[in-house]
């Protein structure tokens, strides 16, 4: 537009033309959108395989934001889990929470922390949790479970599983039926009640949860609670965070 005001050779009649052409023509391409912008994209849903820190870890992203980080240590099994809520993902793979919560057994209350990962590499991922109280962060890498390949059904998912429910306020024996249409029912050693069901999620490997604790003895007494959970061959781990987020219902079992 500058260079054309300045050409003296063309008289006002024929630059008005030159000068409108100029204007057709470019409204014709999109503008590109500056090297800086970063859109954002579903979650890379899925089940990863890793470690944090000495810890055997696993991950499970869900496409809503919500995320789950377990970790286990080989002498004590289940040790804890980070939940992140609200999550994002960038064009670029990056995936931020700025309102994730890590629950270690036996240990009250939860932390608040902020957890990345990072899926630019996919298959592998790698991201960290950062305590927001201290600024220590612990590192995770990752990669995707060979069960990926295996469809989440009721059928997968049946049977009777024994192991420990756990919570911030310790851990007891627990078993835990489900049954071919999705019903499920547990006890406590003790001597917690509850029921719910268990429902097969699209797309990724991991099944919703939805249970009704009875009353105390019960982690969580009374309590209605959804979470998820996630089927490895003979094994079933299941992270139930209570309404309020301050506890955490987790169940480490096989068949």
């Amino acid at each position: 537009m500058t260079s054309t005001t300045r050409a003296a050779p063309f008289p006002a009649p024929l630059a008005l033309p030159f000068v409108a052409l100029l204007a057709a023509c470019s409204t014709s391409v999109p503008p590109a959108p500056p090297a800086a912008t970063v859109t954002t994209t579903l979650p890379s849903g899925g089940v990863y395989k890793g470690t944090l820190g000495s810890a055997d870890a696993t991950l499970l992203m869900l496409f809503d934001g919500t995320a789950y980080l377990f970790y286990a240590t080989s002498s004590e099994g289940l040790a804890g889990v980070t939940i992140a809520t609200n999550g994002s993902q960038t064009s670029d793979g990056r995936f931020t929470s700025a309102s994730a919560l890590d629950y270690r057994i036996g240990q009250a209350p939860p932390s608040p922390v902020a957890f990345m990962a990072n899926f630019a590499h996919a298959p592998a991922v790698d991201g960290a949790i950062t305590r927001d109280n201290v600024g220590e962060s612990q590192r995770f890498t990752a990669t995707a479970a060979p069960m990926l390949d295996t469809a989440p059904t009721l059928a997968n998912a049946g049977g009777l599983y024994s192991g420990h429910g756990m919570s911030l306020g310790g851990a007891t024996t627990t078993r835990i039926t489900v049954a071919a249409d999705g019903y499920a029912a547990g006890t406590t050693s003790a001597g917690c009640i509850f029921k719910g069901t268990v429902r097969p999620l699209s797309g990724v490997n991991a099944y919703a949860v939805s249970v009704t604790f009875g009353p105390a003895p019960c982690p969580l007494p009374d309590a209605m609670v959804n979470g998820n959970a996630i089927v490895d061959g003979a094994r079933l781990t299941v992270a139930l965070p209570s309404p309020d987020r301050s506890n955490v219902f987790l169940f480490d079992g096989r068949k």
